[in-house]
């Protein structure tokens, strides 16, 4: 065998040791009220921008609502600190709908269930690590 041949069976053996090892995130969100639109899930690794600007967010998950339950299973992160904000968009806008007081009219949900009386939560509050596998469960919260 030349060194080049056994340079890349090591890199081959190498990067399939990695897909085999990855971690694997679970949200199961449940509390879902409705199958129409799409639930749009907002993953972040840092306070800034959390929960409200999307472009600070470090990956977007759209995924399709079913009555009661809906899980994602992604190995497409790295071991960290995340939290997540989500909401049911049921009318398509890709935004959360509110009403004249400014309250939700759409399903929306934070990691850890964090909530502010006074606000939205903080990343600290909805920050979890992620280290091995790691299933999170989120409720759907309703006005």
């Amino acid at each position: 065998m030349s060194l080049k041949t056994i340079s890349l069976y090591f890199l081959l053996s190498i990067s399939s040791s990695l897909t085999l090892h990855a971690q694997t995130l679970n949200v199961e969100i449940n509390k879902v009220r409705s199958n129409k639109g799409n639930i749009l899930l907002s993953v972040y690794n840092a306070e800034k921008g959390f929960p409200y600007e999307s472009t600070s967010c470090i990956k977007i998950f759209t995924l399709k609502p079913q009555i009661g339950k809906v899980v994602l299973t992604t190995k497409d992160l790295p071991k960290g600190i995340y939290a997540i904000a989500l909401f049911h968009d049921a009318d398509g806008n890709r935004k959360l709908s509110t009403n004249m007081l400014g309250m939700p009219k759409e399903g929306y949900a934070f990691s850890n269930d964090a909530s502010n009386f006074l606000g939205l939560p903080s990343f600290k509050s909805a920050s979890f690590h992620f280290q091995t596998d790691t299933t999170v469960y989120i409720n759907m919260k309703h006005f």
